[in-house]
């Protein structure tokens, strides 16, 4: 019996290298990639049965059956408001495929013209989106660029796009204040020094709301691994000259795994890896990839905890947990 992805994936991929395996696949003459880590399968259009629904985005195609699970189908070139470019074929929906994915703990269905093929690379290979690249796709929608073979693949922000057209029923996180041990619990979170690094501009402002809002006011925040690596190395030569420990300006690092420039685990095994930097208290992992073959991972390269986009509750009852020594429900 051969061995699944996951598993090869495991074995081929080691955790904090800085590597990535991605799929790209076409909408008209413009390549997009993802994590291949996040595609659960491949299907033609044809080969599935498609239940339109009422009330929905026009971008959401309605419900296709995956092992007789409701999985919502969204046209990726509605949702980023394709229209046909010049040099595009006319589509044609019986040479359409679906890319089933798996993230956020839901399975969702993308609807795509071609597949390509998967590259394995290096996350430093990853230009962070800029304005440039507005003519392609919505900026809002991507997280970066890559270069393979002559060509431009834009890297699509996934988390993005299922919070907006298969949004999850729990979101947002709606904070208690009015009882005294709760005022006292906030006034605790408010003394916490956090680093987050994140490049979905969307999630990123997502947990800033839910941090702030829940009483954790010191979060200094970071597009990519990379910069939040140098703002940590600048404060240890800092701590180095002031006499002081790193400790003494951080309390705790949350992290996201898929980054250009430098991952989340890469991050985090610089972090745990270094003399200096490993008596930081906690290094987070708040990721979309999280799951029984990635916690191995997460644990692997010493990271504290593990928890999965978008659940704002999660995230502030584990750093009540490993900032404040408790556990509490806000």
């Amino acid at each position: 019996m051969s061995a699944s992805r996951e598993q090869q994936e495991g074995i081929l991929l080691k955790s904090g290298t800085n590597e990535v395996e991605f799929i790209e696949f076409n909408l008209g003459t413009t390549s997009y990639g993802i994590n291949v880590a996040k595609v659960q399968r491949v299907l033609a259009r044809p080969s599935v049965k498609l239940t339109r629904m009422d009330n929905t985005s026009t971008a959401v195609l309605g419900v296709i059956y995956v092992h007789e699970m409701p999985v919502p189908l969204i046209d990726l070139r509605k949702a980023l408001h394709m229209g046909e470019a010049e040099g595009d074929e006319a589509v044609d929906p019986e040479r359409q495929l679906i890319l089933v994915t798996r993230f956020n703990k839901k399975t969702t269905a993308f609807l795509i013209d071609a597949v390509n093929k998967i590259h394995r690379t290096s996350w430093q290979e990853f230009e962070p989106i800029d304005n440039t690249l507005a003519e392609t796709a919505s900026s809002s929608y991507v997280t970066g660029t890559i270069k393979i073979e002559g060509r431009v693949i834009v890297i699509l922000d996934l988390e993005h796009l299922m919070l907006e057209f298969a949004p999850p029923e729990d979101t947002e996180t709606e904070v208690e204040t009015s009882s005294p041990e709760i005022q006292g619990l906030l006034e605790r979170r408010k003394n916490v020094r956090i680093l987050y690094a994140e490049d979905s501009t969307i999630i990123r402002k997502m947990m800033l709301k839910t941090l702030k809002s829940g009483g954790y006011e010191q979060v200094k925040s970071f597009e990519h691994g990379k910069s939040a690596y140098d703002y940590i190395a600048g404060l240890r030569s800092q701590a180095e000259n002031e006499g002081k420990s790193i400790c003494d300006f951080i309390d705790c690092i949350i992290t996201d795994i898929e980054m250009p420039q430098m991952d989340g685990l890469t991050l985090c095994k610089s972090i745990k890896d270094s003399p200096q930097d490993k008596s930081i208290p906690a290094v987070v992992v708040y990721s979309s990839l999280v799951n029984e073959e990635m916690a191995r991972k997460c644990a692997s390269v010493g990271a504290d905890a593990q928890v999965s986009k978008p659940h704002g509750d999660e995230i502030l009852n584990v750093l009540d947990q490993i900032c404040l020594g408790e556990k509490a429900e806000a």
